[in-house]
């Protein structure tokens, strides 16, 4: 009948749900921050009751875990992209470097999601893992093209990522302040500061 509100469906008839509830979490991510995630407001988004989600999430930790998985799978596209055609060893994570960079610039929530505390401190979450390690393989990639020792480039690459991280961070939360026209020039130089750093 005319103004009344219509039900909300039990079942999701247009594609995948959890997909569409991730799809749903990462624009409120990036719009307002992970506060604003519930499982209630993403199941009015996608237009379903709230116990459909409920079948595919059990709780708001599992659904940002789908999200950090997400995120670390879009980081690595955006690595590997940013690595092609260039030599290996400092090239290569250098320009690595800078496409990190880049997403966290873009997507500025969903990496400080992805940086922030660990998601997966019960090991609920294998996919998410993979995905981690996937992204931070190309980074090691680079390392070994350096012709450091196999046994020291993992230890070298964590030192790398995070002391990467650390600095863009900074940056982010404009406690490091570097002009826009200047920022990709000065992550490089803090790339080949950290290699030479870490050989």
């Amino acid at each position: 009948m005319a103004g009344q509100s219509q039900p909300k469906r039990d079942t999701f008839r247009h594609g995948n749900l959890p997909e569409a509830l991730v799809d749903a979490a990462l624009e409120r991510l990036e719009a307002e921050g992970v506060e604003s995630i519930s499982l209630r407001e993403l199941a009015r988004d996608a237009g379903v009751n709230h116990r459909a989600v409920y079948r595919h999430f059990p709780d708001k930790l599992s659904l940002l875990a789908l999200v950090a998985e997400r995120g670390w799978k879009l980081l690595a596209v955006r690595l590997k992209k940013s690595a092609a055609g260039k030599g290996p060893g400092e090239p290569a994570l250098v320009a690595s470097g800078v496409g990190f960079f880049l997403f966290a610039r873009d997507c500025p929530n969903l990496f400080h999601l992805m940086a922030g505390a660990r998601i997966n401190t019960e090991g609920t979450f294998p996919n998410l893992e993979a995905a981690v390690i996937d992204a931070l393989q190309i980074f090691a990639v680079g390392y070994a093209g350096t012709g450091m020792a196999p046994n020291i480039v993992i230890e070298r690459t964590a030192v790398f990522v995070a002391a990467l991280q650390g600095v863009i961070t900074q940056i982010l939360h404009n406690r490091l302040h570097v002009a826009p026209a200047k920022a990709k020039t000065f992550i490089a130089d803090v790339c080949r500061m950290l290699i030479k750093g870490t050989r």
